[in-house]
């Protein structure tokens, strides 16, 4: 009968060169996106006409990550037509995105029976770690 001082390490050997083997493939992963975060997150959501934050997945059934990918997606888009990146998109091809956004908001919204108020903004918010705490920058990205 195999000893447990025998059993053990070669099992561990075994466990080591398996995760070595297979790397950063589903299910045998370590998560390495928590390992190193960004020093700025971001994300979107959708306020009314004074900045007030609205429940946009009750109202459309879109989240707002769902926002944010849908405003990176346009942004790419339209950069590559112009042959810019997306962050050197000028004012005015931001504006028809916005517009294009908001009325498929709009859309949906009314598809689930709910109607948005008149006037919508984007707000972009940035979370940062600055002078010992965790500061929330919002801002306006976009306003009908």
């Amino acid at each position: 009968m195999l000893s447990h001082k025998i059993v053990l390490p070669a099992a561990f050997a075994v466990f080591c060169g398996f995760s070595l083997k297979v790397k950063e493939n589903f299910p045998f992963s370590n998560y390495p996106m928590y390992g190193d975060p960004d020093p700025v997150s971001e994300y979107y959501h959708l306020a009314d006409g004074e900045g007030k934050a609205l429940a946009v997945r009750t109202l459309t059934g879109v989240t707002c990550p769902q926002v944010g990918k849908i405003l990176r997606k346009y942004g790419d888009e339209r950069g590559k037509q112009l042959g810019v990146r997306r962050k050197n998109l000028p004012p005015e091809e931001w504006k028809r995105i916005g517009d294009k956004i908001m009325g498929e908001l709009r859309d949906k919204a009314k598809a689930h029976g709910n109607a948005l108020p008149g006037k919508l903004r984007i707000m972009h918010t940035t979370i940062e770690y600055k002078n010992g705490g965790i500061v929330e920058t919002p801002r306006v990205f976009f306003a009908e």
